[in-house]
C-alpha cells in the first residue's frame, strides 16, 4: 500500500498531484455516499410525492389527506392515516362505523347520535342538516365504507325555522273535521290520507304542541276533557322513519256542555199544605176508625173522609186498601178538631 500511495498522478485542470492526496480524497467521497445510503434505507421519513401531501384538520383532531404533488384533491382511505402509513384495515361496514363513532366520540360527538346518523346514511336515506354533517366527518376519518359503495350523503336541507320540517317530509294532512259526535268529554275528529304516511301523531296547540296520541288511520278520539270547554289540534304524518311531517292546520271544538241536574221531586208521602188543625193519634192493636172517632166525639165518617182528602195519596191508598173497619196496630190516624 505505501508503494502505492508513493510518487505523483497528473490530475486534469490540476497537473501533478501526489497520489496520497488523490486516493484520500477518493476514498472519503465513497465513505459519504455509503453513509447517505443507509441514512436513507433506515429513515421513517416520507420520500418522494408522499412528502408533499398535506392534512387539513376535521372537527377536533380528525385528519384526512387533502392534496397531492400533482395539485388533485386527495381523499381519506379506510385503513390510510394522514401520515400514508397503513395501520389497520377495515374489512366490513360494521368495522366502519365503529371506527369512525370512535373517533368522532372523541373529537365530542354523542355517540348514540353518531351510530344513529350512520344507520341512516349506511341505509341510504335522506339525513337532515346534523346527520348529514356526522356522515361527512366519518367519511373524513375513515374513509368511504367499504361494502356497498358508492355512497352519497343524502341530506334533505336544514330547516328554515327551528322545529320546522325539512322540504322532503311528508305533507300535512289536509281537511282536519269534526267526526262521530262531541260529547261533554271528548273529542272526535278524523283527515285525509297521507300518502306514504305510517301512523300520524295528534297534538294540542292549546298545550304549546304536545303530542297526545298516535292513530293508525285517519280517525282519534281526544277523550277525558271538560265539559262545555274549547280544545285546539293539529296532525302531522309519520314517516316509516318516525319522522315528522308537516303539521296540518289548527282544528278547533268545544265539548258538549254538562246538562242541568233535574230538579229534585219532593218525598213520596209529604203532607199537603194547606191541612186544617188536627190531631195525631197512632191505632193500639184491636183499634178501628169508629173506636178512633167514638174517642174524640167524632163520626167515623168525618174521620175517615178528612184522612182521605188530607193525607199523601200513597197513605190514602192504603187506608182505602184496608178498609175503615182494618186498621193496623202502630197507624198513624189525624182526627180533625
Amino acid at each position: 500500500m505505501t508503494e502505492i500511495l508513493q510518487g505523483d498522478v497528473k490530475v486534469p485542470g490540476l497537473g501533478k498531484t501526489k497520489k496520497v492526496w488523490v486516493y484520500g480524497g477518493l476514498g472519503l467521497a465513497g465513505a459519504y455516499v455509503a453513509y447517505r445510503w443507509w441514512a436513507a434505507s433506515v429513515s421513517d421519513e416520507p420520500s418522494g410525492p408522499q412528502a408533499d401531501y398535506e392534512v387539513a384538520g376535521v372537527g377536533d383532531g380528525i385528519g384526512v389527506v387533502t392534496g397531492g404533488t400533482d395539485g388533485t384533491a386527495g381523499s381519506g382511505n379506510n385503513n390510510t392515516e394522514t401520515d400514508g402509513r397503513n395501520t389497520d384495515t377495515i374489512d366490513n361496514n360494521a368495522e366502519w362505523t365503529q371506527k369512525a363513532a370512535e373517533i368522532l366520540s372523541n373529537a365530542g360527538y354523542d355517540p348514540a347520535t353518531v351510530y344513529a346518523a350512520l344507520g341512516e346514511f349506511l341505509a341510504r336515506r335522506s339525513l337532515d342538516a346534523m346527520e348529514a354533517s356526522i356522515a361527512r366527518a366519518a367519511i373524513a376519518a375513515v374513509g368511504h365504507p367499504p361494502i356497498g359503495g358508492p355512497y352519497s350523503v343524502l341530506e334533505a336541507g336544514a330547516p328554515t325555522v327551528p322545529g320546522s320540517p325539512s322540504p322532503t317530509t311528508l305533507p300535512a294532512p289536509k281537511n282536519l273535521r269534526a267526526w262521530d259526535k262531541t260529547t261533554t268529554t271528548q273529542i272526535g275528529m278524523q283527515w285525509d290520507p297521507v300518502e306514504g304516511a305510517s301512523h300520524y301523531r295528534i297534538f294540542r296547540t292549546d298545550l304549546g304542541l304536545e303530542p297526545i296520541g298516535d292513530s293508525l288511520d285517519t280517525k282519534f278520539w281526544s277523550r277525558g276533557l271538560s265539559p262545555g270547554t274549547s280544545y285546539s289540534y293539529t296532525v302531522a304524518a309519520m314517516s316509516t322513519t318516525n319522522k315528522t311531517g308537516t303539521m296540518s292546520g289548527v282544528y278547533t271544538a268545544r265539548t258538549a256542555a254538562q246538562a242541568p241536574k233535574p230538579a229534585p221531586k219532593p218525598p213520596v208521602g209529604k203532607p199537603k199544605t194547606g191541612i186544617p188543625p188536627y190531631t195525631q193519634v197512632i191505632a193500639k192493636r184491636g183499634d178501628s176508625i169508629s173506636k178512633i172517632a167514638a174517642r174524640y166525639g167524632k163520626s167515623w165518617q168525618t174521620v175517615w173522609n178528612f184522612n182521605l182528602k188530607y193525607r199523601s195519596k200513597t197513605t190514602a191508598a192504603i187506608l182505602r186498601a184496608r178498609g175503615p173497619h182494618k186498621i193496623f196496630s202502630g197507624t198513624r190516624i189525624w182526627i180533625p178538631r
